[in-house]
């Protein structure tokens, strides 16, 4: 019984892993990463893989957070889970993407109070 249950994992987890990001032209929690930036997007790919790991990425991108700093401790924070996964490189390209991500919504904010 456990055997079974171990090599159903194995095959299942390959397939969560690919439901993790769009199909090419979908959006995933609101971005569209071919709107992004194009220096932007290999960021958001990595934000998309490892922050995925964990959590709906609607999770971080819906917190109402654009402060840069509280983003650096929430990254922080998160690296530090076990699983994670995510190395120092990877959480400096995750806070480049929030960093944009956050200016564009504060830019939505300002356009929307019009």
């Amino acid at each position: 019984m456990m055997r079974r249950l171990l090599s159903l994992l194995v095959v299942a987890a390959p397939l969560a892993a690919a439901c993790g990001s769009p199909p090419p032209g979908r959006t995933v929690a609101g971005v569209d990463p071919a709107s992004l930036p194009q220096d932007t997007r290999a960021d958001y790919a990595i934000f998309a893989r490892r922050c995925s790991k964990c959590h709906a990425l609607s999770r971080p991108l819906d917190s109402g957070i654009t402060s840069d700093a509280y983003w650096a401790l929430y990254v922080a924070k998160m690296q530090h889970l076990p699983g994670s996964g995510i190395s120092d490189d990877d959480a400096a390209a995750v806070l480049r993407f929030l960093r944009v991500y956050s200016a564009q919504e504060r830019e939505r904010q300002r356009e929307a109070e019009k």
